[in-house]
This record gives structure tokens, C-alpha cells and sequence, in this order.
């Protein structure tokens, strides 16, 4: 009995050790796929036969494309957005972290550029398209949300009243990190690593000194 129950175990463990595999695998192939084709253009029969694996299989992991493609920008670059976010909320150093937020920031936009190219690529999308525009909204708002709390752990921290709604002010910091990563990817060189990061310092230095003059 104990034998047949190890047997299964072992089984269940090789499944899923299979099952796991042939995730990244998908997803490998689904990054190359939507980089050569977009994400208009991407089949789900291409992203299998690049996997080397069948539509069943992909159909078994992801619900469909949507979904596919949103999984790869949450495990590919999501995780390491909500670290910077993360970071941004820090109160360790005053004066260090906006930098180190800001080169953060854009080595995950060099590093992952055309996973970049296709976010920005379904954006555009979204904005024309009803159907496409709820997912977007959606992961849209969780961002904005960390961002929001970020802002006002730091904030509050460093005794700076926020003269803008903190959501207010995450939206213009998304804003911005859309607009230098568009830049970055055309034009590499007109973006430093710390352009973001002084930006940042300057909003915050502008509170502070409205907080100044109204006191």
C-alpha cells in the first residue's frame, strides 16, 4: 500500500514538474512570437508549434491569448515593476532612492524591450478597443494603487504633505514612465538612467516648498 502511494506521488510530482516546464516553455515561445508578429498577429497555433508543444497543452495552461499575454508581462516584467514600486515607497534614503528607482526603471525597459514594445503595442489597442480595454484597465489600477501607497508611505515619512491626491500623483508617475520608456526604446540615448529619478526629486522638492509657503 505504502509502495503504490509513493508511486503516485512520484507521479503526481513528475506531472507537475512537466506541467511547470511546459509553462516556460509557452511563455519562452509566446515573447518570441508576439515579438515577430504583435500581438494582433500572434497565433496561438504559432506560439504551440514554437513550444514545440500542442494546442491542447497550450490551451491547458492559459485560457487563451489574452490571458497568455498578460501572464508574460506579469512574470517578465510585472514582478520586477512592483519591486521598483516597492523601493519607491523606501524611506532608507532621502536622497538615493528616487536614483535608484530611476535606474531601475530603465533597465527593466532595456532589458525586456520587446516585451515594452508590446505592452505599449496593446495600449494603443485598448484605447480603441472596448474588449481589450477591461484587462488593461484592470492591471492599469493595481499599478496605480501601489504607486498611490508608495507615494504616501514616503511622503509621510519625510513630513511633505502631498498637495496632489496621492492616486492623482501616481497617474502622473505612470504617465511619465510611459512616455521616457516610448523614448528610451526609439531613442536609447536621450533617456540617462536618471532622468526619471530627477524628475521624481524635483516634484517632491516642489512640495516641499509649497508646504513652505503655505505655513
Amino acid at each position: 500500500m505504502t509502495a503504490k502511494i509513493d508511486n503516485r506521488t512520484s507521479e503526481a510530482k513528475a506531472r507537475a514538474e512537466e506541467l511547470g516546464s511546459s509553462r516556460e516553455r509557452l511563455l519562452d515561445a509566446a515573447a518570441h512570437v508576439f515579438a515577430r508578429r504583435g500581438y494582433r498577429g500572434a497565433s496561438m497555433s504559432e506560439i504551440a508549434a514554437e513550444a514545440g508543444l500542442s494546442k491542447g497543452a497550450l490551451y491547458w495552461n492559459f485560457a487563451g491569448k489574452e490571458e497568455l499575454f498578460f501572464d508574460l508581462l506579469d512574470e517578465r516584467v510585472g514582478r520586477r515593476l512592483e519591486a521598483v514600486v516597492g523601493l519607491a515607497g523606501s524611506v532608507s534614503s532621502e536622497q538615493d532612492i528616487p536614483d535608484e528607482v530611476s535606474r531601475r526603471f530603465a533597465s527593466v525597459v532595456d532589458e525586456s524591450r520587446e516585451l515594452a514594445l508590446l505592452f505599449h503595442e496593446y495600449a494603443a489597442m485598448a484605447a480603441r478597443e472596448p474588449e481589450l480595454r477591461a484587462s488593461y484597465l484592470k492591471r492599469s489600477a493595481k499599478l496605480r494603487e501601489g504607486i498611490a501607497r508608495a507615494v504616501e508611505v514616503r511622503h509621510r515619512a519625510l513630513g511633505v504633505p502631498l498637495s496632489i491626491p496621492a492616486p492623482q500623483l501616481a497617474n502622473a508617475a505612470m504617465a511619465l514612465a510611459d512616455g521616457l520608456s516610448i523614448e528610451q526604446l526609439i531613442d536609447p540615448d536621450s533617456v540617462p538612467p536618471d532622468l526619471f529619478g530627477q524628475v521624481l526629486s524635483l516634484i517632491e522638492d516642489g512640495m516641499a516648498a509649497r508646504a513652505r509657503e503655505r505655513k
